[in-house]
């Protein structure tokens, strides 16, 4: 009964149609999630890539992000679920995002997201099933296709939303992330206790792990 309200109260918050791949097979599918893994541009941000050049002609990219990305990735630790980036990009912003949420592993300059994954699996001793992927483009389809809950956003290209599982409602860089979290923790029963923590002011308070930074220029995988 309790599981079933839960469903309802996503649907409703959402507006997820049912038909959405097939709402329960989804849910049974993240009831197996113990880590959350996503690409940056187009999920995380809206995808835009902005350059600032200071005096010196020394160039910046500058992000936006989401702040209920932000506060998902801190509940997701509360909640013991691991969190993590695998992006093509190498912004200095993206490291300094996934410090400050406490996240677990940040790999970038990877346009080949494979063998990252894989190494995620491999470092945490976790199933694919295990895993959620979150991504946009075609250079995510690999991952996708290996992930055991496949999440990607309505501006994706047909074959990159064909490849997915589920289809969040929120744009991209606006929320995609704690969209997907909430099923999960939802799935897994864990939404009584991200509410308690949040009536008792304890959300964000388990402490931060050492962020695993890879860099594809560096160390090949």
């Amino acid at each position: 009964m309790q599981k079933d309200i839960n469903m309802f109260f996503i649907l409703l918050l959402y507006n997820i149609d049912m038909t959405n791949k097939y709402f329960d097979d989804i849910m049974l599918k993240a009831k197996n999630i113990k880590i959350i893994l996503t690409d940056v541009d187009g999920v995380l941000t809206d995808g835009s890539m902005n350059f600032f050049a200071d005096a010196d002609n020394k160039v910046t990219e500058i992000k936006k992000f989401c702040a209920y990305d932000g506060i998902a990735c801190h509940i997701l630790r509360d909640c013991a679920i691991k969190t993590g980036i695998i992006t093509g990009g190498n912004a200095p912003a993206t490291v300094f995002r996934a410090k400050l949420l406490g996240m677990n592993f940040l790999y970038q300059n990877f346009l080949s997201k494979r063998n990252p994954f894989e190494d995620i699996l491999r470092r945490t001793g976790l199933q694919a099933q295990q895993a959620v992927y979150i991504g946009d483009d075609f250079i995510d389809l690999p991952v996708l296709r290996r992930a055991g809950l496949a999440c990607s956003v309505k501006t994706a290209p047909q074959e990159v939303k064909d490849a997915a599982h589920y289809i969040t409602q929120a744009a991209a860089g606006e929320g995609v992330l704690r969209e997907v979290a909430e099923i999960v923790l939802k799935a897994r029963g864990l939404w009584n206790d991200v509410m308690q923590r949040a009536e008792n002011g304890k959300i964000g308070c388990s402490p931060k792990p050492e962020l695993l930074f890879i860099d594809g220029k560096i160390q090949n995988l």
